[in-house]
């Protein structure tokens, strides 16, 4: 049997920025936490602040090992993900226990420093049982491992007589047995994987600006796969992205080590060298002003209102809160050649911004706006966001408007007279049909129309567009997308997915992504209602 791979690859993905999402909430709350921590602060007030702290420090980011865990193998359940939390802890205990008796047994259990940290043994402390160090990559593959055995056999029934020993509850059963095997098995095969990952982060610092601007690249150019999430998950939450002791804690990824010195700021002298992973979402806020306004400025007079008025918004989402694929996915398939110069940009800016000594988050103005107040100047150098964040809005802005005139691009605003510009390719006569009989059009990404009902939330064109119930095999979503296993991509009609208003729709193998932009959750809790499935 032939495996796609791609859609593997897409679902692992889906399924890893679920309990990443949380992640920005919690780095919130620390931010809030670590102003109210500040030495000039009122002794109540720096109360609050270390209760906070110790609330999304240590209860939080300090446990994203079993996070991740119960997070990767309840978004890969596709039913009952009540039971499949359960399962989840169950065998991530199991697991944990399993591995601290191998090693007390063979005799390698390693010494704590004078401190009592086991920074550089390769072992750490996780729930107060001493294991072999993984971090987050034992959540990443028990996830994965729990997900795959509970779907096999969370639908097996056995007799009336054992019937309770079936489906969810043999799952359980096997999952555990399997994450003891597998804490067994850590203690033998980890130790040199974990020294292939120092060895290859050798190589991405030896590599220095090259291996940067590749890694940036990446992230943007690979957006409409949905597969960047596999380019950044690693550096920012495991040791492939830099290990550092805080406060004596141990801490692995870019995003855990930057949230760490947050929190404790005034324990640090030096902003970690891994903060160079979480820089990606610069080209979030000033290359999506920059791009905006070349469209803004090529339209044509008469449509310059309009385009003003489709990416605006679009925009603000991309600077405020990072999240770009509205905005990006209004051009992306009438021109790819512009989101390769986008990437091209954002590469080539985030190895710039580190060159120049640029240590601290971009991903939206929140977060320099925290970095600003939080991180002291001459540490963070926050201040060259300035200049550099100028010139990249007047490079992508020239950059965009050379290539829009230069070969006629038809972005928003620029479409033929009578010409739709239609990121799904919405047929025309089905268009007008539907607009004959009295349904609404609306404007869509690309400056196009589509036709929805008044009823905007009306999910069942999502459904019938992808060939009924029965042809869905499973749904989960990300930040901005729907994400659907098909069984016949044959029977997808893109006409009548247009119908419920979306910014583009992304085909793979046996699976199809539907951009929906920030009210994707509520879609996909309306679309598992109309299916009549678990939203549990």
């Amino acid at each position: 049997m032939k495996v796609d791979v791609a859609g593997v690859m897409k679902r692992f993905s889906g399924a890893m920025i679920q309990p990443v999402m949380f992640l920005s909430v919690a780095g919130i709350m620390l931010a809030l936490a670590s102003v109210l921590r500040l030495t000039y602060m009122p002794a109540a007030v720096i109360g609050v602040g270390d209760f906070l702290y110790n609330l999304f420090m240590n209860g939080f980011i300090n446990n994203l090992v079993v996070i991740f865990v119960v997070g990767l193998t309840c978004a890969f359940a596709k039913k009952q993900k009540t039971d499949a939390a359960v399962v989840a802890i169950a065998s991530f205990l199991c697991y944990l226990y399993a591995d601290n008796y191998w090693l007390n047994l063979t005799g390698t259990l390693a010494q704590p420093a004078a401190d009592g940290s086991f920074y550089g043994t390769g072992q750490a402390m996780v729930l107060g049982v001493q294991v072999v160090d993984m971090g987050v990559f034992i959540s990443i593959i028990l996830g994965c491992i729990n997900g795959w055995i509970y779907n096999k056999l969370c639908d097996v029934q056995f007799p009336d007589a054992v019937r309770i020993y079936g489906g969810t509850k043999l799952a359980f059963l096997v999952c555990c047995l399997a994450a003891a095997l597998l804490g067994v098995a850590a203690t033998y095969f980890w130790p040199p994987v974990a020294s292939g990952i120092s060895a290859l982060q050798g190589f991405i610092e030896n590599a220095g600006y090259a291996g940067l601007f590749v890694y940036g690249f990446l992230n943007r150019i690979l957006i409409p796969t949905g597969l960047h999430h596999l380019v950044w998950m690693p550096f920012n939450y495991t040791s492939v992205g830099g290990v550092a002791e805080i406060a004596g804690q141990v801490y692995q990824g870019a995003v855990p080590i930057y949230t760490a010195e947050i929190g404790n700021i005034a324990s640090i002298t030096s902003v970690d060298p891994s903060v160079r992973y979480i820089v990606f979402g610069f080209s979030k806020v000033f290359g999506s002003i920059g791009c905006v306004l070349a469209f803004i400025a090529t339209a044509k007079p008469e449509k310059r209102a309009q385009t003003k008025a489709l990416l605006i918004t679009s925009c603000f989402t991309a600077v405020l809160a990072g999240i770009t694929e509205p905005l990006e996915f209004t051009y992306l398939f009438v021109s790819p050649l512009l989101f390769l110069v986008h990437s091209l940009l954002d590469g080539i800016f985030q190895t710039l911004l580190i060159a120049v000594g640029y240590l601290a988050q971009c991903g939206s103005i929140i977060d320099i706006i925290t970095a600003a107040i939080i991180i002291p100047w001459d540490m963070s150098h926050i201040y060259l966001i300035v200049p550099v964040g100028l010139a990249a809005i007047v490079i992508w802005f020239l950059a965009f408007r050379f290539f829009i005139l230069k070969f006629d691009l038809k972005t928003p605003g620029r479409e033929d007279e009578g010409e739709e510009i239609d990121l799904s390719k919405m047929n025309r006569k089905a268009f007008e049909a539907q607009k004959a009989a009295g349904g609404a059009a609306v404007a869509v990404a690309g400056g196009g129309t589509a036709v929805v009902d008044d009823d905007a939330t009306n999910v069942q064109h999502i459904i019938d567009g992808l060939g009924g119930p029965d042809n869905i095999v499973s749904l989960m979503n990300c930040f901005t997308r729907l994400r659907i296993d098909l069984k016949d991509m044959n029977l997808i009609n893109e006409d009548e997915v247009n119908k419920f208003k979306n910014s583009g729709i992304v085909r793979g193998k046996n699976n199809v992504q539907i951009i929906v932009g920030m009210k994707v959750q509520d879609v996909f809790e309306k679309v598992m209602v109309a299916l009549g499935r678990d939203l549990e």
